[in-house]
């Protein structure tokens, strides 16, 4: 008998013991996780910077496309919202090509986020919007981006965007983020696809195709209506085609991805998976880049279960709010009514259908 308490206390001690080994391995991998995250988030922050514009002389003439004011670069002071104050967020897509560092910004649309009410609300640029850009006239706003980095400098492109969109719409721009093409299609493929319901047919016969560097080719895309997976290829695809409809008609899309994208993170608890997370800022942490500080990443996923993510707010500017200068494939937006918009938005009302 005697022995036989023995065995059985040697063996659940030897549990106790290989089960604490397990949960000391757990939680070393879990800090090492965590300390690998971190890394591959700091690697995707750069320096906030912005413009001080040099004053113009008195009397000059108004700033022309062909004649730039000269806009001086400069390290942003440290200054992000607090506590429960609202968050407007610049979320750029890149459309480099193969062989490109730096390109254009052909996804643009402002994320305002209010911990106050809850309210998440997501306005759309169009690609070909002309836009007053300080420093450089009137330009197209897919544009801005690129300006920025080759006249002013590595790092110059957000903040000129930044200011420029401020500008148009009239509430502060606090940060941005840029995600490459590449790894919009690595995060959906991460997340194991997205579940799209189309709303009617589209057919794209010129859709672009990067064959090599220098040599862009087209191809021919279809997308029948009606609810279907995709993975990030199809739904990048999704996204950026536009000769079936408008810039409008992508703008739609391009939102309707990323709410299919939130949609499908929190359906599999990936917010939740802690020991998972260094695999999601490995993917990202060379196709990312934003001046959000840590800080404000973590004041962000501490209200993130006070967002109503069930109700996020739609708005774009479209052709209702347009005015057409001279060529029908250039035009701006009404300025009244985009304040008017944006007012809206800010306050909580609801999208114009």
């Amino acid at each position: 008998m005697i022995r036989h308490h023995a065995v059985r206390r040697r063996f659940v001690l030897g549990l106790i013991g290989v089960t604490t080994i397990i949960a000391l391995v757990a939680i070393a991998r879990l800090g090492f996780e965590w300390k690998q995250a971190l890394d591959d988030v700091d690697a995707m922050i750069v320096t906030p910077v912005v413009l001080a514009p040099t004053p113009e002389p008195a009397g000059s003439a108004p700033v022309t496309v062909d004649v730039p004011v000269v806009v001086t670069p400069t390290v942003a002071p440290t200054s992000v919202p607090e506590n429960d104050d609202p968050v407007n967020i610049l979320l750029l897509g890149a459309d480099a090509r193969i062989g490109e560092e730096i390109s254009r910004t052909d996804a643009i649309i402002l994320i305002h986020i209010n911990p106050r009410s809850g309210r998440v609300s997501m306005l759309s640029f169009p690609r070909d919007l002309i836009v007053e850009t300080p420093g450089f006239g009137r330009r197209k706003i897919n544009s801005v981006y690129l300006i920025g980095e080759t006249r002013l400098g590595k790092g110059y492109g957000a903040a000129l965007l930044k200011q420029t969109v401020s500008d148009l719409v009239g509430v502060p721009i606090h940060h941005f983020a840029l995600i490459n093409f590449d790894g919009f299609r690595k995060v959906i493929d991460l997340v194991g696809g997205i579940s799209i319901d189309v709303p009617k047919a589209i057919d794209d016969p010129r859709y672009p195709v990067d064959a090599f560097p220098g040599d862009v080719r087209t191809m021919q895309v279809h997308f029948d209506p009606g609810p279907q997976w995709m993975d990030g290829e199809r739904a990048l695809i999704y996204a950026r085609t536009r000769h079936a409809d408008s810039d409008f008609g992508r703008n739609q899309r391009q939102q309707q991805v990323l709410l299919a994208l939130v949609a499908r993170v929190r359906e599999r608890g990936l917010l939740s998976q802690i020991n998972k997370i260094d695999d999601y800022t490995g993917a990202l942490r060379d196709y990312v880049r934003t001046d959000i500080p840590r800080s404000e990443m973590i004041r962000l996923a501490r209200v993130a279960p006070r967002l109503d993510l069930d109700n996020i707010q739609r708005y774009a500017i479209d052709s209702k709010m347009i005015i057409t200068l001279g060529n029908p494939d250039t035009f701006t937006a009404d300025p009244e009514a985009v304040r008017e918009m944006v007012d809206r938005m800010i306050a909580g009302g609801a999208p114009t259908p």
